[in-house]
């Protein structure tokens, strides 16, 4: 996608190994040191057959971090998901409640996470905090997580990294959020950008699955100041409209402070429809908000796709320079 040459600054993070609450009660759970224990679940669909176990467990190791994969994240045996929901739950719950790993990345999205909120208990991670990582279908936990107030990284999954390339920015990137090395994103001019600067908690994901969580304990709702953050793929571009005149008429888009459009790869029906892409929609629902809007922001099913923290308090800035995202430092 053109105009995104971000740029992540980098900072060494302060109190790296506390498990520590923001001054409005986001748990922040610990950043992770060399030699630590990542815990690798599929929560949705099956690995495509392509996924390479041993390379994913290197790239890790190449970070100074140790893996341990859940014993059915390479399932085939179900039609779709990666292990029965019984099974998938089992393996995110272990690994939750495993003290020696620090954090829990999902290996891919597709469809089901959604199918293990009634089976797991996503609130043990008040008691030990840890990170939970992954985009697409894994939103639903993004979402639950947001409900329990506890940070979570949206960023690149593991069987969607490029093992064949010299550089992976989406996987750095990763590795920058979970280290605590990620400051801020900066982001070139994109001709819809909207101007202005403003604060609130980064919140969001696909935007099928947030719309989907409504009516649910996980509905986004947004009651304190937020920032929200979309992105979609391979959807019919009246379906896109169909979700922003959602938003719009529920009075949830006009109560955001800032929004961030990530890639809406894929998309189709763009000649029925008379658009040029999803954006041109995206922005007529955004135009008359008077907030500072990111169109192009890195994040989704394209590439780069870098890692933000959920639940972070963030600034977004947007003048004809460009955009930038500046995650607020613990207070």
């Amino acid at each position: 996608m053109k105009h995104l040459f971000p740029i992540l600054l980098l900072l060494a993070p302060l109190f790296a190994g506390a498990q520590e609450s923001d001054s409005t009660g986001f748990l922040r759970p610990p950043y992770l040191h060399r030699g630590d224990t990542v815990g690798i679940v599929s929560p949705a669909g099956k690995l495509p057959l392509k996924t390479d176990t041993a390379k994913i467990r290197q790239r890790f190791e190449s970070w100074g971090l140790h893996v341990k994969f859940g014993p059915h994240c390479a399932d085939r045996e179900q039609p779709y998901f990666a292990g029965t929901d019984e099974e998938r739950a089992a393996d995110l719950q272990a690994m939750i409640d495993d003290e020696s790993v620090k954090a829990v990345i999902a290996c891919r999205g597709g469809y089901g996470s959604v199918r293990l909120l009634p089976l797991v208990d996503l609130a043990r991670l008040h008691e030990r905090p840890k990170w939970v990582v992954g985009f697409s279908d894994i939103t639903m936990l993004h979402l639950a997580l947001r409900k329990l107030r506890i940070e979570s990284i949206h960023g690149p999954m593991p069987a969607g990294f490029d093992f064949d390339g010299k550089e992976d920015p989406s996987a750095e990137s990763l590795r920058q959020a979970l280290f605590g090395e990620t400051v801020c994103i900066e982001v070139e001019p994109h001709p819809l950008n909207q101007p202005g600067t403003a604060s609130g908690h980064l919140s969001g994901g696909n935007l099928t699955v947030i719309r989907s969580a409504d009516g649910t304990p996980e509905e986004l709702t947004a009651e304190e100041p937020t920032v929200l953050l979309i992105e979609e793929v391979g959807e019919f571009v009246y379906r896109i409209d169909r979700l922003m005149q959602s938003l719009t008429r529920s009075g949830r888009l006009g109560s955001l402070k800032a929004i961030l459009v990530g890639h809406f790869s894929d998309m189709v029906g763009m000649k029925k429809f008379g658009v040029a892409d999803a954006y041109a929609i995206i922005s007529s629902y955004t135009r008359p908000l008077g907030i500072p809007v990111v169109f192009g922001f890195p994040a989704g099913h394209a590439e780069p796709n870098l890692a933000v923290y959920l639940g972070r308090r963030v600034t977004v800035s947007v003048d004809d320079e460009g955009a930038r995202v500046e995650f607020v430092p613990q207070n």
